[in-house]
């Protein structure tokens, strides 16, 4: 089941998620499959993690001709990762949580629930979204130059703000995904077979005035099952496109679909 996906917009590729939601052995919660297609959908290769969490978010870097990936990482009871983690995908692999070549790339600035990274190309910034308690949603950037060497300590963040507490509204829209593009960021909120939502952060702004806009979006509402489910940056050769991906279920046949917007805010 598709959980996330970003871009290595160098290459031209798109890196899918997906967990094994209807294998419930304890010794395979946080496995996820990670398939490189190109912006086609013809597979281009795969990747398995075993004990990383559920997916919510990936980053895709491509650095010194080599793709590395950033998720969570290090899987909880509850499925969802403790940690992020850096690696460098290679094809038709297995890594397992306590290989030695995943880099630890956890911000240093207190305790973090859920941490969950993607990476902004148009400004070369790793962003996180965090919880600090029930509820309490944030968001920070770093540079990728500091975050790749592992500076992520309060002193290089460039950025820290709240995110809308979700309440009874989130309960009824889970979150699902979010991307970053200079001064705002975008989050994707929506169920199954309801209302998806894209919703602005100005990333600027201090207070109380939190959601910049919030825009209903019908995209793939004649999906079976459809259900909202990551957001990625594409940089491409017509302008930068917000992406934003839809799981469906066709007579038992999981699909991804992907669609964008090229107009942010």
């Amino acid at each position: 089941m598709l959980q996330s996906f970003g871009y290595d917009n160098t290459a031209g590729h798109i890196y899918f998620v997906q967990r094994n939601s209807t294998n419930t052995d304890p010794d395979h919660v946080g496995d996820l499959w990670v398939t490189k297609t190109d912006t086609a959908g013809n597979e281009l290769g795969s990747m398995a993690l075993h004990g990383f969490g559920h997916g919510v978010q990936i980053g895709v870097e491509n650095y010194n001709g080599a793709v590395y990936l950033w998720t969570e990482w290090r899987t909880s009871d509850t499925g969802f990762g403790t940690r992020i983690g850096r690696f460098r995908f290679a094809d038709g692999t297995v890594l397992e949580q306590g290989a030695g070549s995943i880099q630890d790339r956890t911000p240093q600035i207190g305790d973090m629930v859920n941490p969950q990274p993607a990476i902004d190309p148009s400004t070369d910034r790793l962003v996180v979204r965090y919880k600090i308690g029930a509820d309490l949603p944030r968001i920070v950037a770093f540079r990728m130059s500091d975050a790749r060497a592992g500076r992520l300590t309060s002193g290089y963040r460039l950025v820290e703000r709240a995110l809308p507490s979700r309440g009874s509204w989130g309960t009824a829209h889970p979150f699902q995904g979010f991307a970053a593009y200079g001064r705002y960021a975008y989050l994707l909120e929506g169920g199954v077979e309801d209302t998806s939502y894209l919703t602005t952060i100005d990333l600027n702004e201090v207070g109380q005035n939190i959601v910049h806009d919030r825009f209903p979006t019908t995209a793939g509402q004649s999906l079976p099952g459809r259900e909202p489910q990551g957001m990625a940056i594409w940089l491409s050769g017509g302008g930068p496109r917000l992406a934003f991906g839809f799981h469906s279920n066709t007579g038992g046949v999981r699909q991804t679909s992907v669609f964008y917007k090229s107009e942010f805010v």
